[in-house]
């Protein structure tokens, strides 16, 4: 279960990576922090860092919310790879969620 959340987290930096590759970094200063993060998570969870679920937790919850929060706000039209990854954040917090309280 841990390398199931090491590759979403690892497929969500690349799509925060997609949209600096496509749009730019002006303007999407957000999603380079979050893929950033999203990297540094993927690897700290595969190397089953202590304490790393609970910080996949803490981001995914704030990168939620923030998208939820800006996305009418978001500087070009096509929104594809910010819904996919507001639906890849709800699974990653869902699996979090399974790992630290459930299993």
């Amino acid at each position: 279960m841990m390398l199931l959340l090491a590759v979403l987290l690892a497929l969500s930096a690349i799509l925060h990576g997609a949209i600096i590759a496509r749009f730019g970094v002006k303007g999407n200063e957000p999603p380079l922090v979050f893929g950033i993060a999203d990297l540094v998570l993927a690897i700290i969870v595969f190397l089953a860092v202590p304490y790393a679920l609970w910080a996949a937790l803490i981001v995914s919850l704030v990168g939620i919310a923030g998208l939820t929060l800006q996305f009418n706000h978001i500087p070009h039209d096509d929104k594809t790879i910010e819904r996919v990854i507001w639906a890849l954040d709800a699974v990653i917090i869902l699996l979090v969620v399974y790992l630290l309280f459930v299993r």
